[in-house]
C-alpha cells in the first residue's frame, strides 16, 4: 500500500447517497466523520475486522493512508462494483419473466475477464437480481380480489397499457367472494374489438405458469386462428374452475364484446367450461379436441396392458387407431362405427382385450358424441391453444412467476399477437408453410369424408382411411417413442411443449 496515498475518486454505494472512496490502489473506504476541513475514512471491510484507515483533505481532495489493513488490495473491485450495478438495472428494466439466472449468466458470458466475471455467483447475486426486479412493484397481494383492486388504482395502470402505449388490457374483476368464482380479465379494446368478427374461437388453461401468489388456479386463454396464424385475445386469471367461475367471466366478456357471435368454439373436455359456453352461447358449436380424445383412449389401452400387443400385432394398433379417429365421423354415426370395428374385432383372438377398451368408450364418451364428432370442421384440433401456451411459456420461461411480471408478459404477448393480426392484415406470411405430411394426410381425410358422404365406403373402411391423421397421437398415449421426423398428426402442426 501506498503510504502517500493519491487524489481521491468516488464510487457510487450500495445504500442511496452513499459513496465509496478509495485512490486507485485497491483500497475502498467509507465516510466515518468530518472534522474541519478533514474526513476520517475507514475500510468497507471494516465490519470484518480490517482496521485500515484513511484522511481525505476536503480542500485538495488527496488521500491519505493512516492504518493498514489486514488483507490484499482489491484491483477489481471499481469493474466489479459497475458490472454489479449493470446486472441489476438489467433486472430491474428488462422483460417482465426473465429468470435472474438468465440475467447473470448472460452478464457473465459477455464478460471476456474470467477473473471478475468469476465473482458474480448465483449465491452472491441471486438475491440481489430478483430485489431489483421487484422494486418496481408494491406488496403482492394476498388474494386476487385484492390484486383486482390494486389494478384498478391510477398509479398501477401504467403496468397494463399497452406497449404502443395506445390502450390497456385490464377489464376488471369478476365473480364473488362467497361463491369462489373471483376473475381478472386481461383483453386489450382492440383485441375486444377484433373478437366480435371471429367466428372460430379455442379456449384452455394453463398452470405452470400461473403465480404462486395470490393463490389460482389456472390462466384461462381465448385464442383465435386467424388465417394460419394464431391470435391470443383475451387472459383470465381465474381462482377456481367451476362452471359458474367460467359463465362469469364468459358472461363479463360477451358484455364487453357485446357482437361476438362465434360459430365454433374448441375445448380441450373439460365439462365445465364446455356447459359454460354452452350456457352462453346456445346456438354456437361446442366441440373437444380430436388429439386430446385420441391420447385420453390410447392411454387407456396402455393401461389395459395392450401396448405391447399392439406393437407385435399391427392389426391391434390399426383397430386402436381406428377406434380413436371415430371423432371424424358425423356424431350420429359414431356410436354406429365403433360397432363396426367391434365387428373386425371380434374376428380376431384379441376380443377378450379390446373389451374393456370399447366398454370404456361407451360409458365415457357414447353420451358426448356431439362435442366429440369433428367431422367436416376446419379445424379437428386445439391445437391454437396449445401453440399459444408455448408462445406464453416462451415470453414467460419462469414457471410459477411474480403476479406482476406475469401481468407484463400479458401486455408483451398482446403486443405481438396484435403484430401478426396487423401483419395478416397486410397480405404477409407470418408464419412457415404446413409439413407436407399434414398436408397429405389432410387430402386423404378429405378423399375419405368425400367417399363417405357419397356412401361409397362403410364407416370401418372410413376409420381406416382417415385415422392415420392421429397416427401420433396413439403413439403417444401408448407410450411408443416416435422419430424425431415423425409427425404424422394433426398436432404437428403446432409445438405444444407448454400442454397442459
Amino acid at each position: 500500500m501506498n503510504a502517500a496515498g493519491g487524489p481521491a475518486e468516488t464510487l457510487e454505494g450500495r445504500t442511496s447517497n452513499s459513496l465509496i472512496i478509495h485512490c486507485g490502489d485497491g483500497f475502498y473506504y467509507n465516510r466515518r466523520e468530518v472534522r474541519r476541513s478533514r474526513a476520517r475514512l475507514q475500510c468497507r471491510h471494516f465490519k470484518k475486522g480490517c482496521p485500515g484507515t484513511a484522511s481525505l483533505s476536503l480542500e485538495t481532495g488527496w488521500l491519505h493512508h493512516l492504518q493498514p489493513h489486514n488483507h490484499a488490495p482489491d484491483r477489481l473491485f471499481t469493474d466489479d462494483s459497475a458490472l454489479r450495478r449493470a446486472m441489476l438495472h438489467e433486472a430491474k428494466t428488462n422483460v417482465h419473466g426473465i429468470k435472474v439466472q438468465s440475467i447473470l449468466n448472460d452478464f457473465k458470458v459477455r464478460c471476456p475477464d474470467v477473473q471478475l466475471a468469476s465473482r458474480f455467483t448465483t449465491v452472491r447475486m441471486k438475491s440481489q437480481l430478483y430485489r431489483a426486479r421487484s422494486s418496481n412493484y408494491p406488496r403482492i397481494p394476498s388474494s386476487l380480489i385484492y390484486l383486482g383492486i390494486l389494478l384498478g388504482l391510477p398509479d398501477m395502470r401504467p403496468l397494463c397499457k399497452t406497449v404502443d402505449g395506445a390502450d390497456y388490457i385490464f377489464q376488471g374483476v369478476v365473480g364473488s367472494a362467497g361463491d369462489k368464482t373471483i376473475a381478472l380479465i386481461f383483453a386489450s379494446g382492440r383485441m375486444l374489438q377484433f373478437l366480435q368478427s371471429r367466428d372460430n374461437l379455442h379456449s384452455d388453461g394453463t398452470f405452470r405458469k400461473r403465480s404462486k401468489k395470490p393463490a389460482m388456479a389456472q390462466i384461462f386463454n381465448i385464442v383465435t386462428k386467424y388465417g394460419e396464424n394464431i391470435i391470443a385475445i383475451a387472459r383470465v386469471l381465474m381462482l377456481t374452475r367451476t362452471t359458474q367461475a367460467y359463465i362469469a367471466v364468459i358472461e363479463q366478456i360477451r358484455t364487453l364484446a357485446p357482437n361476438m357471435n362465434p360459430v365454433r368454439i374448441h375445448c380441450d373436455f373439460e365439462r365445465a367450461e364446455m356447459n359454460a359456453w354452452r350456457a352462453m352461447f346456445p346456438r354456437s358449436r361446442v366441440v373437444g379436441c380430436l388429439w386430446h380424445y385420441a391420447v385420453a383412449c390410447s392411454c387407456f389401452a396402455h393401461s389395459l396392458g395392450m401396448r405391447d400387443l399392439a406393437l407385435e400385432n399391427e392389426l391391434v394398433f390399426d383397430l386402436i387407431r381406428c377406434l380413436c379417429g371415430v371423432p371424424m365421423l358425423p356424431s350420429h354415426m359414431i356410436w354406429l362405427g365403433v360397432l363396426e370395428i367391434w365387428d373386425e374385432v371380434q374376428q380376431t383372438p384379441w376380443s377378450n382385450n379390446f373389451r374393456p377398451l370399447f366398454e370404456y368408450f361407451e360409458k365415457e364418451w357414447k353420451p358426448r358424441v356431439d362435442e366429440l364428432s369433428v367431422f367436416n370442421a376446419p379445424e379437428r384440433t386445439n391445437n391454437s391453444s396449445e401453440s399459444d401456451n408455448h408462445m406464453l411459456a416462451k415470453v414467460l420461461p419462469q414457471n410459477r412467476p411474480n403476479c406482476f411480471h406475469l401481468i407484463g408478459g400479458f401486455v408483451k404477448l398482446e403486443h405481438l399477437s396484435w403484430c401478426d393480426k396487423v401483419a395478416v392484415d397486410a397480405g404477409r406470411q407470418v408464419t412457415g408453410l404446413r409439413k407436407w405430411k399434414t398436408v397429405h394426410n389432410e387430402a386423404v381425410v378429405q378423399r375419405a369424408t368425400n367417399l363417405l358422404v357419397t356412401n361409397q365406403i362403410t364407416l370401418a373402411h372410413f376409420l381406416h382411411m382417415s385415422s392415420y391423421a392421429i397416427h401420433a397421437a396413439v403413439m403417444q398415449g401408448l407410450k411408443v417413442r416416435r422419430p424425431i421426423n415423425d409427425s404424422e398428426s394433426e398436432q404437428s402442426e403446432s409445438d405444444n411443449s407448454d400442454s397442459e
